[in-house]
C-alpha cells in the first residue's frame, strides 16, 4: 500500500505532567497547522501546576484527553496509542513545538509514503542554537539516537511494537534501533525542520538511562548488525584512550 496523495491521516500526541510553563505553546504550534487531517491527543499524568487549566482552553479541538497516573512518559506513550487512528503517529515533547505552521504540509502535501516508511527530518535546538539531525546512516544509528521529535511512525508499526517501559528515557532508542536493524519498516529523510526542541529538557539534559546502560551490550550484540557492532566498539576503545590521553596531558 502507498498512503495517497490527498493528505493521510496524522495522530500528533503530547504526554505531558506538570508543563505549564511551556505547554500552552507547544499546544498552539500544532493547532495553527494549515494541513488539517490531523487529530490531536493529550495525555497527562495528574499534573498539579495549572497544566490542565491550560488544556481545558482548547479542549475543543482535542480528540482526546484523559488524566490519570502512569508509570512515566513511556508508559503514557503507549497508553495513547489505542486513541490513535491516524496513519502516522507523531509525539511532540510538552516542552517542544513544531518548527513552523506547515510542517505536516510540507511533508504530506506533495509525497506519497509507503506504509513501511518512518519519516524523520531535522530539528532546532533551542539552547544550542543550531540545527540537527540531517540523514541518517547504519553507524550514525549505532552511536546514537534520532531525535525523537522528528519522527513519524507508520500506525502499524505499534501493531508490532510498543514502548519498553523498563527504560525510563531511551525506550524511543530500543524501538528505533529494532525498526531500523530488524524489521522490513524502512527510514526515509524528509528535508523539513520539524520540530524546536527543548534540548534542556529531560532528554536533552538528564539523558543517563542507567537500565538501558546496563543492558547496551546485550542489546547491541542481539541487535546491531557484526559491521556496526565492531563500528561501535572500536569508536568505544579509542574514546577511551582519547579519554586518557586528555588526563594525562591537560
Amino acid at each position: 500500500m502507498i498512503y495517497p496523495s490527498d493528505h493521510p491521516k496524522v495522530s500528533i500526541v503530547i504526554v505531558v505532567r506538570n508543563a505549564a510553563p511551556t505547554i500552552e505553546s507547544a499546544i498552539k504550534s500544532v493547532l495553527i497547522q494549515d494541513y488539517k487531517n490531523f487529530e490531536f491527543i493529550i495525555i497527562d499524568g495528574i499534573s498539579t501546576d495549572g497544566t490542565l487549566d491550560i488544556i481545558e482552553k482548547y479542549k475543543a479541538h482535542i480528540a482526546y484527553f484523559s488524566s490519570e497516573k502512569d508509570a512515566g512518559i513511556y508508559d503514557a506513550m503507549n497508553k495513547s496509542l489505542s486513541k490513535c487512528s491516524g496513519d502516522y503517529i507523531y509525539f511532540l515533547g510538552a516542552d517542544d513545538e513544531l518548527y513552523s505552521p506547515n510542517v505536516l504540509s510540507a511533508i504530506f502535501d506533495k509525497n506519497q509514503y509507503n506504509e513501511h516508511d518512518v519519516l524523520y527530518g531535522d530539528a532546532y535546538y533551542i539552547c544550542k542554537k543550531k540545527l540537527r539531525f540531517g540523514k541518517m546512516n547504519r553507524y550514525r544509528v549505532g552511536k546514537h539516537n534520532f531525535n525523537h521529535q522528528t519522527l513519524f511512525y507508520p500506525k502499524s508499526v505499534f501493531n508490532i511494537y510498543s514502548y519498553n517501559t523498563k527504560y525510563k528515557i531511551w525506550a524511543d532508542y530500543l524501538l528505533n534501533i529494532l525498526l531500523y536493524f530488524k524489521s522490513d519498516y524502512q527510514f526515509r529523510y524528509v528535508n523539513v525542520i520539524i520540530s524546536k526542541f527543548n534540548d534542556m529538557g529531560t532528554s536533552g539534559v538528564n539523558n543517563i538511562d542507567f537500565d538501558f546502560e546496563d543492558d547496551r551490550e546485550q542489546i547491541i550484540k542481539e541487535v546491531f548488525p557484526i559491521d556496526v557492532y565492531i563500528f561501535c566498539k572500536a569508536r568505544n576503545v579509542f574514546l577511551y584512550i582519547q579519554k586518557i590521553f586528555k588526563s594525562l596531558f591537560r
